[in-house]
């Protein structure tokens, strides 16, 4: 809004002929009178008949006040029309003739009201000294009675009012001045603008920003709207009455904000008292600028491995992907799912990633309840992204999305999510807009990879299931958030509860602690883990794995662990009983029992851990063995010394048994099998003639 033709200064400089030398550049005296004016400089140039004024060359500079602003420097568009303004004002000539009143925002206080103007206002009570009008949530004027005349006003009534008097104690005499076919002008108070990283330096001060809704709150009391621009964010509070204030403003909207900056606990905020939606170019230039800063923002930071593994440096890159698009989400307050399996491996995978995620959330964003609707970690009582998890997750999204704005979220399959089985869960959410990538160390089918943002899985860069998921996440953790502490119990913890071999036992060296303390906190997990049933329980978890008081989680594990060990063996002595041991004519021993008729119902240890369990001391006795544990409807199985492909026995048993409802997975060596209780003994022959033909 400045002059052009001044660029704002008021004047413009203009050249003419010099006076004194007549153009020439050259005199032999000059005036004495102006010899006050000269510096000692110019004198000697005089003396030396060189002209002073002009430095001899013959045109001499002078200042005159602007005449397209008329010296104030301002300059502008007409808010009604559009045209040219100049000078002082708001409106042009023409549109100044025509009717019109003005609308003070909430950011105009008593400076910003001016004497006989008329002014858009809304009736906020009827009294007998006469109304009060509000010009805006900050201003209050009143009509006394005689001015009223024959006029029957109501509360909540608009009316137009034209300012009569302004008395020294702030209060507002007003008329009533209807008019038919006004136009309306918007008054907004003129702040300065600060980038949000500049906001400490204004604190109790009335400012504008501007930059890019990122997420909405709506509480009892306050609408919170997080704002991001290139330099960082900030919470903008518009307060109206427990209802949606702005209604119209919608996440990813571009804004213009005028508010207090005020300081709530350590962190700052803004008081709304203007909001306005930024559209065109403007609104262009400030995504891109915000865009370009986030991509910034979001890369990770690769700091080695914990161990020396080419397995992880091939999948280096797929990680790295993972934990910038993870950074993204949270600096762009996009929810994040952690779907993850309720075992130990797949709970260590889970809260590495919900630990990174958080404190990153806490450090970046400046709502102190962020990390809790943000980060949602949840477990999943199958070995894969079932429908009954999804179908949880889309309806609590979508009412997020409804009820706040919230983005449809970002899921992370930790510890599942890499067979055939989860793809009709994973298409059923990719129909609303999420992105879904899976964090996994069971063998990969080739159809969900389409299906998937990203896909990170030992098997696909010739590693096995070794490189539990617990490791895989403790290590994309440490790239999301180098400064996250205590991840290597974690990755421990994944490898001692999931029995890996080979170089990941580094880990186990790196977190400190025994192989029996690293078993006792792995069992700790499941076993509250059962009982927790589908809760993620996050503090009781976090507890368990040391996150908390290290007295309290010693002592916690020591009793759980009792626990989980007095019901294994509690199980097992009835279980023992109902194995039967056959030698097949390849030389595998087939170990099957029917765990519904040897074992108690809905108690730990559950199905699969009960046949790892009775697998694993029978397993003392033979080289070469396969356990099953069956039930009605399912069928558990562990191999030592086998090679054994699970998956493509269940393609072969749905391919061979029609209407069997057979389905099902896991690792190649390790899974499960669901089927039709009707087909339950067709299956386990065929399964057991599969594994005798090996």
């Amino acid at each position: 809004m400045i002059c052009d033709a001044c660029n704002g200064r008021g004047y413009v400089e203009v050249n003419e002929t010099c006076r004194i030398c007549g153009g020439s550049g050259k005199t032999k005296s000059f005036d004495p009178k102006i010899s006050g004016e000269l510096s000692e400089e110019q004198i000697q140039m005089f003396l030396k008949g060189i002209c002073g004024v002009c430095s001899g060359t013959g045109t001499a500079r002078r200042m005159e006040v602007c005449k397209e602003c008329r010296g104030s420097g301002k300059a502008g568009k007409c808010r009604i029309c559009g045209g040219k303004v100049i000078g002082e004002g708001d409106l042009c000539k023409e549109c100044r003739k025509k009717p019109h009143a003005y609308l003070l925002k909430n950011s105009c206080g008593i400076e910003e009201v001016r004497l006989n103007r008329v002014y858009v206002g809304r009736v906020s009570a009827v009294s007998e000294i006469g109304v009060f009008v509000n010009l805006n949530k900050r201003l209050r004027g009143l009509i006394h009675r005689k001015n009223l005349g024959n006029a029957k006003l109501s509360e909540d009534d608009e009316v137009l009012v034209k300012v009569t008097g302004i008395r020294p104690t702030g209060e507002i005499d007003l008329t009533l001045s209807p008019m038919d076919g006004y136009s309306v002008v918007e008054v907004s108070k003129d702040v300065p603008f600060y980038r949000i990283a500049d906001l400490e330096t204004v604190v109790g001060k009335m400012v504008g920003i501007k930059g890019k809704v990122t997420h909405i709150r709506q509480t009892s009391g306050p609408t919170i709207f997080t704002i991001i621009d290139e330099t960082g964010n900030v919470n903008a509070a518009a307060f109206e009455s427990g209802d949606r204030a702005y209604p119209e403003i919608k996440v990813d909207d571009v804004v213009k904000i005028i508010g207090i900056v005020k300081r709530r606990d350590s962190k700052l905020q803004v008081e709304v008292l203007e909001m306005e939606r930024l559209l065109g170019e403007e609104a262009y230039t400030i995504s891109k600028r915000i865009q370009h800063k986030l991509e910034k923002l979001s890369e990770p930071e690769f700091q080695g491995f914990l161990i020396e593994s080419d397995v992880l440096m091939r999948l280096k890159e797929e990680m790295l992907a993972v934990a910038r698009t993870l950074r993204k989400a949270v600096f762009e307050s996009r929810p994040i799912i952690i779907r993850h399996h309720w075992d130990a491996d797949g709970t260590c995978g889970g809260v590495a990633l919900e630990r990174a995620l958080m404190e990153l959330v806490e450090k970046f964003n400046p709502d102190p309840e962020a990390k809790y609707f943000l980060i949602k970690r949840k477990v999943s009582r199958a070995p894969f992204y079932e429908m009954e998890d999804v179908v949880k997750d889309l309806d609590e999204s979508l009412e997020d999305a409804e009820r706040y704005g919230d983005k449809i979220p970002l899921v992370v399959l930790v510890d599942n999510g890499s067979g055939y089985e989860d793809v009709p869960a994973i298409r059923n959410f990719l129909i609303f807009g999420a992105d879904v990538l899976t964090i996994d160390h069971h063998f990969p089918d080739e159809e969900v990879d389409q299906y998937l943002l990203h896909h990170v899985n030992p098997y696909k860069v010739g590693g096995d299931s070794n490189y539990t998921s617990g490791i895989l996440c403790v290590e994309i953790a440490r790239m999301i958030n180098p400064e996250c502490e205590g991840l290597e119990v974690l990755a421990a913890v994944s490898v001692v509860g999931d029995r890996s071999e080979g170089e990941v036992g580094e880990y186990v060296k790196l977190a400190g602690l025994p192989r029996e303390k690293l078993y006792d906190i792995g069992l700790s997990l499941e076993y509250e883990g059962f009982f927790l049933r589908f809760r993620s329980a996050s503090q009781i978890i976090h507890e368990i794995l040391g996150f908390g008081r290290k007295d309290r989680q010693q002592k916690l594990v020591s009793l759980l662990s009792s626990l989980a060990k007095e019901s294994i063996e509690a199980q097992l002595e009835t279980a023992m009983e109902g194995v039967k041991v056959q030698m097949l004519p390849n030389g595998i021993a087939l170990a099957a029992f029917d765990v519904e008729n040897y074992a108690r119902r809905f108690t730990f240890p559950p199905p699969g851990k009960l046949t790892g369990e009775v697998h694993d001391r029978l397993k003392k006795q033979y080289e070469r063995i396969v356990t099953i544990g069956y039930g009605p409807d399912f069928a558990v199985i562990r191999s030592e010394g086998v090679e054994l492909d699970i998956p493509r026995f269940v393609r072969e048993l749905q391919e061979e048994i029609k209407g069997g409802g057979v389905e099902g997975g896991g690792h190649l060596v390790v899974g499960s099998i669901k089927f039709i209780p009707a087909k339950r003994k067709e299956v386990l022959g065929k399964l057991a003639t599969k594994i005798g033909s090996l």
